[in-house]
């Protein structure tokens, strides 16, 4: 049972926030909404029916329900913060790499759930408003692979408008050049007061991106945003992922075709910029951000 709660409560704040961990004290519609109660159990043949109680999330938490919905993952207000895990661990069963509804560190919580299993405990069954899922030693081993899959997060800079801010959960989203929306969350809720000014502004935002197993964006941990105005095209766009793959030593070879510059050097430059867009952004690249090409 240990396990249980850090699994409910990273569901919930990955389908409320976006993000499953959180620094700082909880909010309250957090605490209220994964407040489980030990109620009573029962014996059925060789099962054990553990009966826990805990409110509908939209219940728990109203002020949320009357805010405009940011996260498409926000759950119906009528379930429960065990629904939202149930609809986790399906996700993860169907090995869903494209699902916003985890990010690896809920993974690795679902993963660690497998040291329970083995000749007593087969699985554990989880049962709400009628439906039931199954947790067993398989899903874990998915939950490790998803998470061994996903891309590392990397060190970006994101430029676009800021085109929403909701302050009860530490999230925004900014609008980049393509249109698309980037979503993500900053670090603690009193960071989330320095939005105000720029809403509807361009910003530029320095942080992490986190990716999903696929290798698509999730989402961005915001350390700080900044005034946008004038920030290079280079930063608007998605960041892409970065894979751990082997340097070939013929790439290292200076193009003998008669390319030069980056081009020449790499053999194929992953972006459009020319050589000058690349000098111009090689001090930004010493001080420790990659830029989002």
């Amino acid at each position: 049972m240990a396990y249980i709660p850090p699994l409910v409560e990273g569901s919930l704040r990955m389908a409320i926030e976006g993000a499953s961990v959180a620094q700082g004290r909880p909010p309250g519609w957090f605490q209220r909404a994964s407040d489980i109660r030990f109620v009573g159990y029962d014996r059925q043949v060789d099962d054990t029916v553990i009966i826990l109680q805990i409110p509908r999330i939209g219940e728990a938490a109203e002020e949320l329900y009357r805010q405009r919905e940011l996260w498409d993952t926000r759950p119906n207000p009528e379930e429960t913060a065990f629904e939202v895990l149930q609809h986790v661990v399906n996700e993860v069963a169907a090995e869903n790499g494209e699902s916003a509804l985890y990010d690896r560190q809920l993974l690795n919580r679902l993963a660690k759930i497998r040291k329970v299993f083995g000749t007593e405990i087969q699985a554990i069954q989880l049962a709400d408003a009628g439906k039931s899922t199954a947790v067993n030693e398989k899903v874990a081993e998915t939950a490790a692979r998803l998470g061994t899959i996903t891309p590392p997060t990397r060190q970006v800079r994101v430029a676009g408008v800021l085109d929403m801010i909701r302050h009860s959960t530490r999230s925004f989203s900014v609008r980049i050049e393509s249109g698309e929306d980037v979503h993500g969350v900053m670090e603690s809720t009193e960071s989330v007061g320095t939005l105000a000014g720029f809403f509807g502004a361009p910003v530029l935002v320095i942080g992490r991106a986190v990716y999903r197993p696929s290798g698509r964006l999730l989402r961005i941990d915001a350390v700080r945003i900044e005034d946008g105005t004038g920030a290079p095209a280079l930063f608007s766009k998605v960041p892409p992922s970065q894979t751990d793959r082997p340097i070939v030593a013929s790439r290292l070879k200076l193009s003998e075709t008669g390319r030069r510059g980056v081009a020449g050097f790499f053999g194929t430059w992953p972006g459009d910029e020319t050589d000058a867009e690349f000098d111009a952004l090689v001090p930004d690249l010493r001080g420790g951000f990659v830029s989002a090409q």
